[in-house]
């Protein structure tokens, strides 16, 4: 095949009136296989809606040069975004080589945006870099091996505007009385549900507030248990009971539902008996944890010992949960005991794997775990040697990710407090995961 320097002949990214601010040149970041590339600034700025509103591409990477590619054929790139300088995670975007820069559509990089680092409209910093090709008709080659990557570097990008303002945080405000702070996890774009537990003896009236405004249900809806917010003056009431208030900021609609204390595990590994299954349990009646026994053949999270209730399957995307009564059974990689954790308002799950459970403390310098043995998961048992006053937690994989401890031995929790050895002596220590709040002995 015939090699030649490619000449450039392509239309301008935009017209002179939206062009994007340049500096000179830099020194090239990246030279090979014939290519040469420079960012079009020291960390470039993409505001992608103003681009959007003017027509404009984001004219991303300058092509310095390029030499000994095939003589039929014309150059392209494909963009990779990622939130890391590692590229661990990417999303991929079309590009096109117009006047030789890399230019690539608003809406694309937007929606490639929304995947990799969430749908929050503030600027952030991202990290590009570009795959070349030759293309020719339907057919393409990838210049260079499959490690190949051009001008990696950094980004900063403005999303298009969400649709709706989320505040950082949100209240329950008590008509006449109290003020509770809702709780929330993750970003409040990403996830835009706020929640709060209530005891309701008496019908009382409420509302939602923000730092900026007040939301209170419909006119036609303000005694239901479910419905609608609307900003402004106004009140909703309560219904007698005890209650997870949750509430969807993005949607701007509310629910009542029953707070209930755990999430039972029923699955293969237990013989789909609710009764022989683990349960998880809560500190704000939306975020549930806890050990338990799973199988590859599939379980389920359940609000109550029985299938009457509020039933947790799968929603057909990795991480998500459905509470439709036909949705799929949940599984995890293979037969084991795993750290579960759920929330019920974002409806996602994550199961770690087990693989051990030991001590760590002061008789041992707090370095490696002293290793526990189990034959079902539930209880784990060693020999420890302590001296009286001696400081010990339990923590699993070695690793401080899961640890447990407490203010004493009957009542373990994730991050708790360390133990104390009541004696010096040497013990057969237990580690009892079938009840909750989990428990440990020193016999």
């Amino acid at each position: 095949m015939l090699l030649a320097a490619l000449a450039f002949g392509f239309t301008a990214c935009e017209d002179e009136s939206t062009a994007i601010p340049q500096s000179n040149p830099q020194e090239p970041i990246m030279s090979a296989e014939g290519i040469v590339v420079a960012p079009v600034d020291s960390i470039p700025a993409f505001d992608l809606k103003a681009l959007a509103d003017a027509e404009a591409d984001a004219a991303v990477l300058n092509v310095v040069e390029a030499q000994n590619l095939p003589a039929v054929g014309d150059l392209t790139f494909v963009m990779q975004l990622s939130k890391t300088e590692d590229f661990a995670a990417v999303q991929e975007v079309a590009t096109a080589v117009v006047n030789n820069q890399v230019c690539v559509d608003p809406a694309d990089w937007q929606a490639a945006h929304l995947k990799v680092l969430g749908k929050n409209p503030k600027t952030q910093d991202a990290y590009v870099r570009f795959a070349a090709y030759v293309v020719n008709g339907t057919s393409s080659v990838r210049i260079g091996n499959p490690n190949l990557y051009y001008g990696a570097h950094k980004v900063s990008v403005t999303p298009f505007p969400a649709a709706v303002t989320i505040e950082d945080s949100y209240s329950l405000v008590i008509n006449g009385g109290e003020t509770i702070a809702m709780n929330h996890t993750g970003d409040v774009y990403d996830n835009p549900v706020f929640t709060a537990k209530v005891d309701v003896t008496a019908a009382k009236e409420w509302a939602i507030k923000g730092a900026e405004l007040t939301y209170a249900p419909v006119a036609d809806e303000t005694s239901a248990e479910f419905g609608t917010l609307v900003a402004g003056e106004g009140w909703g009431v309560m219904p007698v009971g005890t209650w997870l208030l949750t509430v969807n900021m993005e949607t701007l609609t509310y629910s009542f539902s029953s707070a209930v204390e755990n999430l039972w595990t029923p699955g293969d590994a237990n013989g789909w008996n609710h009764g022989g299954s683990q349960m998880l349990f809560t500190n704000n009646y939306t975020e549930y944890m806890g050990f338990a026994n799973l199988s590859p053949s599939g379980f389920k999270f359940t609000s109550a010992a029985d299938w009457n209730h509020t039933n947790y399957g799968d929603a057909g995307e990795e991480g998500k949960l459905s509470t439709d009564g036909g949705a799929g059974n949940l599984t995890v990689a293979e037969k084991g005991l795993y750290w579960c954790k759920v929330d019920i308002a974002a409806l996602t799950w994550s199961a770690t794997k087990i693989e051990t459970i030991g001590v760590i403390g002061g008789f041992n310098g707090w370095s490696e775990s002293l290793p526990l043995t189990s034959e079902d998961g539930l209880f784990w048992t060693g020999t420890i040697t302590l001296n009286e006053g001696d400081e010990y937690k339990f923590r699993c994989n070695n690793d401080w990710a899961i640890n447990l401890g407490g203010a004493d031995e009957y009542n373990l929790v994730p991050d708790g407090a360390n133990l104390k050895a009541p004696a010096a002596g040497t013990y057969t220590i237990t580690l009892d995961l079938s009840v909750v709040p989990y428990a440990c002995y020193l016999e």
